[in-house]
């Protein structure tokens, strides 16, 4: 029996994670200071700390949720209303989701999906890689994210459904080639 979390450290990574987007927004993610951070979310230095190692590690996890319903086209290729939804919010938030598919956070968002990726890598039978699955898992990761920043950034103009298809497909046309599978 898993223990529930505790309301104080959820309302704390709340606070930590409201407080990261705003100054996001604000400054930019290069300006970030741990320091900065807590005070806006009206922590301590060392709270942040209690809750995570470094920025990007607070970054990695504010992406986790999102970027599940991208990993899960490994292995779920009919993601459908879920990743129209998906795309939707990104488009929704698109000055969140530009500044973090610049640079320098784009090279975060890449390996948080390329471990989700290759964690549904591990759980599919791959049948004759033609490379090692960490790399299977990067490629799909950058195309996905590659597609996603075109879409947001509205060059060129695409629904949403046809980008939902494109992941779909891209992702299934990956995992056929490199990973030896057959859709």
């Amino acid at each position: 029996m898993t223990a529930a979390p505790d309301r104080r450290q959820t309302k704390t990574r709340a606070a930590l994670h409201n407080a990261f987007r705003s100054l996001l927004l604000g400054q930019g993610y290069e300006a970030l200071t741990v320091g900065a951070l807590a005070d806006t979310a009206n922590v301590g230095r060392s709270t942040f700390y209690e809750h995570y190692r470094t920025m990007d590690d607070l970054l990695r996890e504010s992406v986790q949720g999102p970027f599940a319903t991208l990993a899960d086209l490994v292995d779920k290729p009919a993601a459908g209303a879920a990743l129209v939804s998906l795309l939707l919010h990104f488009r929704e938030n698109q000055q969140v989701a530009r500044v973090l598919l610049g640079w320098p956070t784009r090279p975060v968002l890449a390996s948080a999906l390329t471990q989700l990726i290759a964690a549904r890598l591990r759980a599919v039978a791959l049948a004759a890689p033609l490379i090692p699955a960490d790399v299977i898992a990067r490629q799909i990761a950058e195309m996905q994210l590659a597609l996603i920043d075109a879409w947001i950034a509205g060059r060129p103009a695409m629904q949403p459904d046809a980008v939902a298809n494109a992941l779909c497909a891209g992702t299934g046309a990956l995992m056929s080639v490199l990973a030896g599978r057959v859709r």
